[in-house]
């Protein structure tokens, strides 16, 4: 349920502006200009204590003073007066505010004391604030601008694409380009430092709206991501999509010093890993994301992601013919039956990209193969290449209407900056670029968005219990205040979530590792205990392969040497681990980490030895649908390798996928516990059903 009070944010009948100017070149007199030029049809009270009037309108000299109870104050006014306008309008009864001042938790410890005092002011009072240092809300739809971004005195087209921004000047600049494009919006939203209202909260009040369809979001952080993904999985039950571009992409947090899972999946690995898992269209320039958000508002998403492409030129033929392969889009193939349905031509080549040949002057030729190509089953998603041709406007009319005609998604490229062929293009809601790239990263996305629609519902994501087993919670419990769990406790964790691991006899002298091995049957391998440390091999508190006694007592020796030269001596003798030796095919890392935005997530990569030197990795959000965890198998690079030994029996996808499983529920089920699991390697062994763990830290949260 939408908060009423947000609802009066973006309609009020009645708007205060506190600190209004008759200036209006200046930032303070933009609110008042643009809600008059717009016929605002509500009630207007500017206020200032050293006006009478301001731009013809009676001025008051306090938020008291007004004759009612404003539903929204727009404040424009130096931060250090804010918190007290605040608190006038809260006591008043005012029901949202929009904060347009700057200088407050991004320029210093005096701004973000000036945050907190807002941030109790929300908790205190219950008024909603938009901002700080925003540039304010427009309903664009019943023509109501409440700040002083630029774009809010454009008379923009209505339409069904909402955007928030984090990035006031940048929804200026899509706002503008928007109306170029003449793409029709239903709101805009400078978001701020959101002391208050955040993203997710517009996005929730989007999600409601009857007028909005798409909601286009420029993210910088997102402050709940679990509250974020939810509501994306709403807008999908409701038909809604919503596109993103995610700016400032950095790794974060300290762990990521310790684990290989923290070090790969940094924070823009995690954003776009949860993106592509929950179906939000990730873009990554400003002309992909207002072209995916037109796509999404107007045209249906490829499911199957195949793509027919016409040009004028047979090296346009040959680049979209390049940049297809360079972006991963499948070229679709074309039907026998389109085939007969093409005019003939001078050349017999027929393929896709389909190149027009010299043909395109032939009278009905151009309108034909738009035809016959655009109602193709064989494909889902068309483009056109078009250059300096002579009937350029016929070619690009004739596209327009044929696909418009089947159904599906499309683009444009034009090669020749004319706003004449531009226009044609963008009367039929189809996004035209000049930039090649520009356009494959928007169909890129645009096709990832439709195959999540296909493959959406096939198995949801599920966890059997909420909370870690007695066990495993005193374990975890008797080492509280370490950085990171003891080998030997690792091991006893991750057999309670169903992990293999091998035999494995703790002895603290060579006679105890003497009878361990023997017990436990060469070969072996031997590993030093020293707590804390991360990495045992780069210390050389791992052996080689132990086969019989006399290379025990040398391989001892060396491995408890090095160990007694880390340990704390106060921590008693060097405990080595006797292990029994695990032959094996292939090697996998398998991992989890607690992001700070989304909560628990995991990863999948090509293990050992290979790790960080290839980077081969799949990221999800935890908890993973079985089918995710099959989806992370097959995107890595040596998805190709796992595959062919699997059809030779020689290796089990299955259970590797169940192990994915495994680890997704101990992220769960421990997020509170454990920053990060780091499993490196896990062995894959032929004919082996299940997999083997022969290395693992779980690192602790601190207490």
């Amino acid at each position: 349920m939408v908060d009423e009070r947000i609802r009066f944010l973006f309609n009020p009948a009645s708007v205060a502006i506190v600190g209004a100017s008759s200036n209006v070149e200046k930032a303070s007199g933009y609110p008042l200009r643009n809600l008059l030029a717009a016929k605002f049809p509500g009630r207007l009270y500017p206020v200032n204590p050293r006006a009478e009037q301001i731009q013809g309108i009676k001025c008051y000299p306090s938020i008291a003073a007004l004759p009612e109870v404003p539903d929204v104050a727009i404040v424009m006014l130096e931060s250090a007066l804010v918190p007290q306008v605040i608190e006038e309008c809260a006591r008043k009864g005012v029901k949202a505010a929009v904060v347009g001042a700057g200088g407050f938790s991004e320029a210093g410890a005096e701004g973000k004391a000036c945050q907190e005092a807002l941030a109790s002011l929300v908790q205190r009072h219950g008024i909603r604030i938009c901002g700080p240092n925003c540039h304010g809300v427009y309903n664009v739809t019943r023509g109501i601008p409440l700040g002083y971004n630029f774009s809010f005195g454009l008379r923009l087209l209505p339409g069904p694409v909402a955007i928030a921004s984090q990035s006031g000047a940048l929804l200026g600049a899509l706002a503008a380009r928007a109306l170029r494009m003449e793409q029709g919006l239903s709101y805009l939203v400078s978001s701020g430092n959101e002391v208050d209202l955040g993203l997710s909260d517009y996005l929730e009040f989007f999600l409601a709206d009857e007028a909005t369809k798409v909601i286009a979001l420029l993210i910088e952080g997102l402050k709940d991501g679990p509250r974020f993904l939810e509501l994306v999985r709403r807008g999908h039950e409701i038909g809604k999509t919503v596109v993103a571009l995610k700016v400032g992409k950095s790794e974060r947090g300290a762990v990521a010093t310790l684990a290989h899972a923290s070090r790969m999946a940094g924070s823009a690995e995690v954003y776009d890993a949860a993106f592509r898992q929950f179906g939000v269209v990730a873009t990554d320039t400003v002309e992909a994301f207002l072209a995916a958000a037109q796509m999404a508002a107007s045209q249906p998403p490829p499911r199957a992601g195949k793509l027919m492409v016409m040009t004028s030129t047979g090296a346009g033929a040959s680049l979209m013919a390049d940049k297809a392969k360079e972006y991963g889009i499948e070229l679709a193939a074309i039907s026998p039956e389109t085939q007969a349905r093409i005019p003939a031509r001078k050349s017999a080549i027929l393929a896709n990209p389909f190149d027009t040949a010299g043909q395109s002057r032939s009278p009905g030729f151009l309108p034909a193969v738009c035809n016959a190509f655009a109602s193709d089953p064989a494909n889902d998603c068309l483009l056109m290449f078009l250059g300096p041709l002579a009937v350029r406007r016929e070619y690009a009319s004739s596209f327009c209407a044929a696909a418009k005609e089947a159904g599906k998604a499309a683009a444009a490229i034009i090669t020749l900056d004319e706003e004449e062929i531009a226009a044609i293009f963008r009367r039929h809601q189809i996004p035209v670029f000049q930039a090649t790239d520009a356009c494959f990263r928007a169909l890129r996305s645009f096709i990832d968005y439709g195959r999540f629609c296909a493959a959406r519902g096939i198995g949801a994501a599920t966890t059997d219990r909420n909370e870690p087993k007695a066990a495993v919670k005193e374990i975890l419990r008797s080492h509280r205040g370490l950085a990171m769990l003891p080998e030997t406790a690792t091991r006893e964790v991750l057999r309670e979530y169903g992990l293999k691991t091998p035999s494995s006899i703790v002895a603290s002298s060579y006679e105890g590792a003497l009878k361990a091995a023997r017990q436990i049957g060469y070969p072996v391998i031997l590993k030093g205990g020293v707590p804390d440390l991360a990495h045992k091999s780069e210390a050389g508190l791992v052996s080689r392969l132990v086969a019989g006694d006399v290379e025990l007592r040398d391989e001892y020796e060396s491995v408890s040497r090095k160990a007694s030269g880390l340990k704390k001596e106060e921590l008693g003798p060097v405990e080595i681990a006797v292990e029994k030796f695990v032959p094996h095919d292939y090697e996998v890392i398998l991992g989890a980490k607690y992001d700070v935005t989304f909560g628990p997530v995991v990863l999948l990569g090509l293990g050992g030895i290979f790790t960080e030197a290839l980077r081969d990795y799949s990221v999800r959000v935890a908890p993973i649908a079985e089918s995710e965890a099959y989806n992370m198998v097959a995107e890595l690079k040596a998805y190709a390798v796992f595959e062919k030994a699997a059809a030779r029996g020689l290796l089990s996808l299955e259970a590797l996928s169940k192990a994915i499983l495994k680890v997704s529920k101990m992220a769960v089920e421990l997020k509170e516990e454990i920053a990060a699991l780091d499993i490196n390697p896990l062995a894959l062994r032929a004919g082996d059903a299940e997999m083997t763990v022969l290395d693992a830290k779980i690192h602790l949260m601190e207490a």
